[in-house]
């Protein structure tokens, strides 16, 4: 507690450069254990939600100092975010206020049975809220261990338009255990006819230590045959498209203007900051991330300020590797100039052979084929780097 005491007045950075920092706060707390998720979370410990925002803040004030320039994405992430008071997150936003620019895309992830909260988020200035719905079937949300039903989902829906929100994303999950392609045409149609700004579709991917894994493992696990999961994502490519949503990115679809700004660091190799139990940095070709331990997190913050965990600088290589990967997930591609490189040359031309890849222009981008393979197709490109 003496800790938050000492730093009681905004935070305020010195803008040395132009450049702007994605800023990413992670809020770990959840109400109950999703069955496919491998996240940084924790369950029933929201009474050290206070304590663990003081934590934030004081490591926000120690990293702060050496991130000389201004945030224009803030992103809460989980965890379910809108499983604390919102008054916690708007602690964090009241010391940080001075380094957000005014027009930041500042986005909350948060729980569609948190809709009671969604009001107090805006009134904090939160303008942008990632809805985790996965689906609009009830048989579906059940097998997917979700505690919100179809309805529920679309009335948390109507509640962020209440609340005024003008920038709403919508998740979406296929491949959920029994679940049919006409199933996933109307989680997909719903979604459409709520008109959000943006929807990300995911395909479930059984994570190892999770309960899926588990039952897998077991033969408990009735998922859906790979053709029908690969039907589900070029369906929801069509019908996305069709309603005006362009895909930029392999699992993020969005109306013109919409696009995640905050995610788009990620995939662009853009330097970001991120603050919380579990949460990682990319500043100056180093990457660093802190403990996954609530109470280690806390405990090490509280003493010096920090708690990280490991930290690489990447190597030449690894740089090249990573440029390709990420942007070969935007739909915008990569300059074509990297094909020529001598040890990618072969495996781009074996791949454009078999229909994987293609140029268009100057760019380099996955085919429609190339997106059901994506990472086998950038592993390939890059394994001789």
């Amino acid at each position: 507690m003496a800790c938050w005491r000492r730093f009681r007045s905004p935070i305020k950075i010195v803008i040395f450069n132009a450049m702007s920092l994605g800023l990413y706060i992670h809020i770990p707390f959840c109400h109950s254990r999703c069955p496919y998720c491998d996240f940084a979370f924790v369950v029933g410990q929201t009474h050290l939600a206070k304590r663990y925002t003081n934590a934030v803040i004081v490591e926000l004030q120690h990293r702060m100092q050496s991130a000389r320039s201004a945030f224009n994405t803030l992103y809460f992430g989980g965890g379910t975010p809108s499983a604390i008071p919102p008054r916690q997150l708007a602690r964090i936003l009241a010391r940080v206020k001075n380094a957000v620019s005014p027009d930041a895309e500042i986005t909350a992830e948060v729980n569609p049975n948190d809709h009671a909260h969604f009001e107090k988020l805006r009134e904090h200035g939160i303008n942008r809220l990632s809805l985790g719905i996965q689906a609009f079937v009830d048989r579906t949300l059940k097998a997917l261990g979700r505690f919100h039903t179809a309805s529920e989902a679309t009335a948390a829906c109507h509640a962020a338009r209440t609340a005024g929100f003008e920038n709403i994303s919508i998740d979406l999950m296929f491949g959920a255990p029994g679940q049919t392609c006409e199933e996933w045409d109307t989680s997909l149609q719903r979604a459409i006819d709520l008109c959000p700004e943006h929807i990300s579709v995911y395909g479930l991917t059984i994570e190892p230590h999770t309960n899926f894994a588990r039952r897998l493992q077991k033969g408990q696990l009735d998922l859906p045959i790979e053709t029908d999961q690969a039907a589900m994502y070029l369906r929801a490519i069509d019908q996305l498209e069709s309603a005006g949503y362009a895909q930029y990115e392999i699992s993020n679809f969005a109306r013109p203007g919409f696009a995640s700004r905050h995610n788009r660091k990620y995939w662009r190799d853009r330097a970001y900051l991120g603050v919380g139990m579990g949460a990682h940095s990319y500043l100056d070709n180093r990457r660093f991330w802190n403990t996954h331990d609530l109470m280690a997190y806390i405990q090490r913050v509280e003493a010096g300020g920090e708690a990280c965990d490991r930290a690489e600088t990447l190597t030449p290589t690894q740089r090249a590797i990573e440029r390709v990967m990420l942007g070969l997930r935007q739909r915008r591609g990569l300059r074509a100039n990297f094909s020529r490189h001598p040890k990618i040359r072969k495996h781009y031309l074996a791949m454009a052979k078999r229909d994987l890849i293609e140029q268009i222009d100057d760019r380099i981008r996955l085919t429609r084929r190339g997106l059901l393979l994506a990472d086998w197709v950038c592993a390939e490109l890059v394994r001789d780097l």
